[in-house]
């Protein structure tokens, strides 16, 4: 990708990494390349060049040199008629928009063939095609279903191309090795990623076998997860993260104590690398003097929650903070910022159900949650058992209080099907005023940043041509392709309701129309949007 791509170098990878492969024998030493970062990100001339390429009047070009773009109209819209204005439980306006399904039936999107070729052309054009990089192609798509899970529409919103790369034979993935492009039914851009870095091999380094391997992530990932896999990889931090060189890791996948999927963990794989010592553990939350007592009702108001080092994921604590910066510093409260052994499973849970979310989680406009999770709930295991360590789905009933939207960076919720249920048979009856469930259809990677950049998309400020506050699940979406591997497919669900409401393009209270609440008693279906990161 020229001097701001991949320069990947192909070369022999030793083998005993793999944990099903033999480990390496006596005193052989293994050792994998270590590269030099030469340049990051794209440079203006280079960022030009592509909006050329791809017909875009200006991309916009960020301080890291990464380059984003997502069109204000066409990026992962879906057809909807407004119809009629009125007020939330707490007064604010909200506006009626109900499924335009004529519309949405009418909706082309190019072949996965065509969009290989589009990006090809336009990366080539501008002389930024990766070397040692595979591009996968896919549609991103939105359902819905009526209350029995018939079929009421299913669509195409456009056709992504993401590229996987690799170094040295391995898989290269991370924030810092992001590119993916997204047309529309006539080819045009609607989306774009790049975050890439110039690399030359500098040298090597002396890594674990696939005992080691499997001895580090166990460490790392604690007590309560059962490693499955220490795979080796080379991770690509953000571009922000000002590093000088990219050296070998393991990326550590694994299974709870409660059943969960752990979110897949990156750690160093040299022999000699220091392990980072853990945050110290959150104080410990007050006791009934520390309880919600008065509604912030009328009020836009967030809270965070997750597990961290008790359930090996040791950046909860980062990712919240970086959440949490964002609301408190436009001045919105976040009422709750709950961690390792503070975070309880009863703060999700309905009261009808022995739980107390009325206090917590759907006593706020938004929750952000991060830790491990299943298609059936997320996991408290590790950490805490208040009332019990696993939040089950049949245990949710969120939006009788005053949660809009649920984020859940967690891993497998929003499955198309598992145990034989579909998304809507498991998730459809926790919404009871419930506006959006965000989450992933597969397992997602642990991170620092996550929140806070889901946050900046919700709130941001215009500046000039781009900048504008993304609708929530847009927000969702553009975090996670910048902050996940291209394997990652997150994924949205909502309620439908009477003549076909749906609450799919809410914004954050104040940066754009928010839809009604639609009762439990008054849904009639359900949407679904996933896409691949």
């Amino acid at each position: 990708m020229g001097t701001a791509g991949v320069l990947a170098v192909a070369l022999a990878v030793p083998l005993g990494l793999s944990v099903a492969a033999a480990p390496a024998s006596g005193a052989e030493r293994v050792t994998l390349p270590v590269f030099a970062v030469r340049s990051s990100g794209l440079t203006g001339d280079q960022a030009a060049g592509l909006a050329r390429a791809l017909g875009l009047k200006q991309l916009a070009r960020g301080e890291d040199g990464g380059v984003r773009y997502a069109s204000e109209k066409s990026f992962l819209a879906v057809p909807t008629r407004a119809a009629g204005r009125g007020r939330d439980e707490d007064g604010r306006p909200t506006t009626r928009a109900v499924l335009d399904i004529a519309a949405l039936k009418r909706l082309r999107t190019i072949s996965t063939a065509t969009a290989l070729r589009r990006a090809t052309s336009a990366l080539a054009t501008a002389k930024l095609l990766p070397r040692d990089a595979k591009p996968v192609a896919r549609k991103t798509m939105m359902t819905a279903v009526d209350r029995r899970g018939r079929t009421i529409v299913s669509a195409a919103l456009d056709t992504s191309v993401s590229y996987a790369f690799t170094l040295a034979g391995l898989p290269y993935e991370g924030p810092g090795a992001k590119l993916r492009l997204s047309f529309d039914g006539r080819g045009a851009a609607t989306g774009l990623s790049v975050s890439t870095r110039g690399l030359e091999q500098a040298g090597a380094v002396e890594v674990l076998d696939a005992a080691g391997a499997l001895d580090r992530c166990s460490r790392v990932m604690g007590q309560g997860v059962r490693v499955t896999s220490a795979a080796p990889v080379y991770w690509a931090p953000a571009l922000a993260t000002a590093v000088q060189t990219i050296e070998p890791s393991l990326r550590c996948s694994g299974v709870d104590t409660a059943g969960a999927q752990a979110q897949r963990v990156v750690v160093p794989a040299a022999v000699d690398a220091r392990l980072p010592e853990p945050p110290a553990p959150q104080e410990p939350r007050p006791g009934a003097a520390g309880r919600v007592t008065s509604r912030a009702y009328g009020v836009a108001d967030v809270g965070s929650e997750g597990t961290g080092p008790c359930s090996g994921l040791a950046h909860t604590g980062e990712n919240l903070a970086s959440f949490n910066g964002q609301f408190t510093s436009r001045g919105i409260p976040v009422e709750f910022s709950w961690r390792d052994q503070n975070a309880w499973e009863q703060d999700f849970k309905d009261p009808a159900y022995g739980g107390d979310d009325s206090d917590w989680a759907d006593h706020v406009d938004m929750t952000y949650w991060q830790g491990h999770g299943a298609p059936t709930g997320f996991s408290f295991a590790g950490c805490s058992s208040n009332d019990d360590s696993f939040l089950a789905n049949t245990d949710a009933r969120w939006g009788n209080g005053d949660a809009e939207w649920m984020s859940l960076f967690t891993c497998l919720i929003l499955a198309q099907e598992s145990g034989g249920q579909r998304w809507w048979q498991r998730w459809g009856p926790a919404f009871a005023g419930l506006h959006q469930i965000n989450s992933f259809h597969t397992v997602s990677y642990h991170s620092a940043s996550h929140g806070g950049t889901y946050a900046n998309y919700l709130l941001r400020s215009p500046f000039l041509w781009w900048n504008k506050p993304m609708p929530v699940r847009s927000a969702w979406a553009q975090a996670s392709i910048d902050d996940q591997p291209a394997e990652v497919v997150w994924a949205s669900m909502g309620p439908i309701g009477p003549g076909g409401a749906v609450s799919m393009n809410d914004y954050f209270w104040g940066r754009g129309a928010v839809s009604p609440d639609v009762p439990a008693a008054s849904v009639t279906g359900y949407w679904y949007i996933s896409g691949g990161s």
